[in-house]
């Protein structure tokens, strides 16, 4: 593991006091629009086997992973229940058999996160296996998804987000940007 690698872990996994978290929550929350600087917030994590990005104005908080309870006669491949995140119990799904990823070979502990998605009432913790990290990056480096990757995957992608080599962990390439109203929608429909 390189020094870099070591050093973004421990940066990304130090306790911030009150402030610095109020700080990097709007930061990272701003809407995923063009802003004055025509750059938008994403979160890129590894899923699944894949990475993918989320914009910053749909995660709430990164956490620890935390024991989900199952809901008798109500869990399914998607939804797997409810769990305490923080004094904050919310719905749990399985992010990876939302987007119909292939279940991949697991990830260690250590690594594995728990994203609080959404507001208000409609919260989800989804796991993930790694946090990659959070840029800021310009509107220009997101693309169209090609027809056959927003039909893919119950249409989840918005768009393609072209990653530059060192940003984050796995080099260059292109990323699927995640829909924030379609990745909701999808956990919705799988309540009931």
């Amino acid at each position: 593991m390189s020094h870099d690698l070591n050093a973004t872990r421990r940066l990304l996994d130090r306790p911030l006091d009150a402030r610095e978290l109020h700080a990097q929550t709007e930061e990272v929350a701003r809407p995923l629009e063009e802003d004055a600087g025509e750059r938008v917030s994403v979160l890129i994590v590894e899923c699944g086997g894949e990475r993918l990005a989320l914009p910053g104005s749909l995660v709430r908080r990164v956490s620890a992973l935390a024991p989900v309870h199952r809901v008798p006669h109500r869990s399914n491949a998607v939804l797997r229940g409810i769990v305490n995140l923080g004094g904050h119990v919310t719905l749990a799904a399985d992010l990876a058999s939302l987007l119909e990823l292939p279940k991949a070979e697991a990830a260690s502990a250590a690594d594995r996160r728990m994203l609080l998605l959404g507001e208000g009432s409609e919260q989800w913790a989804v796991e993930v296996d790694r946090v990659l990290g959070v840029l800021r990056v310009e509107v220009g480096r997101l693309g169209d998804a090609p027809v056959t990757v927003r039909a893919a995957r119950d249409h989840h992608t918005d768009r393609l987000l072209t990653l530059l080599d060192g940003e984050v962990d796995g080099g260059a390439g292109r990323v699927a940007l995640l829909s924030e109203e379609k990745v909701l929608a999808g956990l919705r429909r799988n309540l009931g």
